[in-house]
C-alpha cells in the first residue's frame, strides 16, 4: 500500500504512511540481519570450540517471532500479502473496487478479533509467565504480537478508508 499521489508534492498522510513503512522495513532488515550474524556466530562456536552461548537459540526464537510477524505488517503494508484473486483481473474497476472494499472489511474485523486476542493472551501472561530470557519477564518478548497485529489492523483500515475515497471519487478510467 505504497501510497503516491499524481502531484509532485504527496500529501502529509502518504508521506507519513510511507515513513511509517520504511521504519518496518528497517526494522525488519535488522532484525534479520542480526539472526544471521548470530546463527553464524554460534555455529563457528560450536565448530570450533564444540560448545556455544546458551542465549544464542532462545533469542533466535524470539528474533524468528518478531522479523516474522513484522514481515507479515509489512506485507500488509504493501499489499503482498497472501491473496486468491481468480476472478479480479475480469472485472471492471468499480465493482474491482468493491471486491476490494469486502475484503478489507472481512481482514478488519478478523484483525479486531485477532488484536483483542494478543492484548487477552498478554494480560494472561503478564499475570502468570515468569521471566525468560536475559531475566526480562517473558511477556516483553510477546510484546510483538498486540504491536503486530494492531499495525496490520491499521493498515488493513486504512485501506479501507483509501477504498472507501476512491469508490466516492467517480468513474475513471481503468488503469492497466
Amino acid at each position: 500500500m505504497e501510497l503516491t499521489d499524481t502531484d509532485a508534492s504527496p500529501s502529509l498522510t502518504n508521506r507519513i504512511l510511507n515513513g511509517i513503512i520504511k521504519c518496518e522495513e528497517v526494522l525488519v532488515s535488522l532484525l534479520l540481519t542480526a539472526m544471521i550474524l548470530l546463527a553464524c556466530y554460534q555455529i563457528g562456536l560450536r565448530w570450533f570450540t564444540s560448545g556455544g552461548l546458551p542465549w544464542i537459540d532462545p533469542l533466535l526464537r524470539y528474533l524468528v517471532l518478531w522479523s516474522g510477524l513484522l514481515g507479515a505488517v509489512l506485507a500488509t503494508a504493501k499489499d503482498n500479502h497472501i491473496a486468491l484473486d481468480a476472478i479480479g483481473y475480469l472485472l471492471q474497476r468499480k465493482l474491482k473496487l468493491w471486491v476490494h472494499l469486502l475484503t478489507d472489511g472481512f481482514c478488519v474485523i478478523v484483525s479486531v478479533f485477532l488484536f483483542r486476542a494478543t492484548l487477552l493472551f498478554l494480560s494472561s501472561e503478564i499475570e502468570y509467565g515468569g521471566s525468560s530470557l536475559f531475566g526480562l519477564d517473558s511477556w516483553l518478548w510477546f510484546l510483538i504480537f498486540p504491536i503486530a497485529f494492531g499495525m496490520i489492523l491499521l493498515h488493513f483500515s486504512i485501506d479501507a478508508v483509501t477504498t472507501v475515497w476512491s469508490l466516492l471519487q467517480g468513474p475513471q478510467p481503468d488503469k492497466q
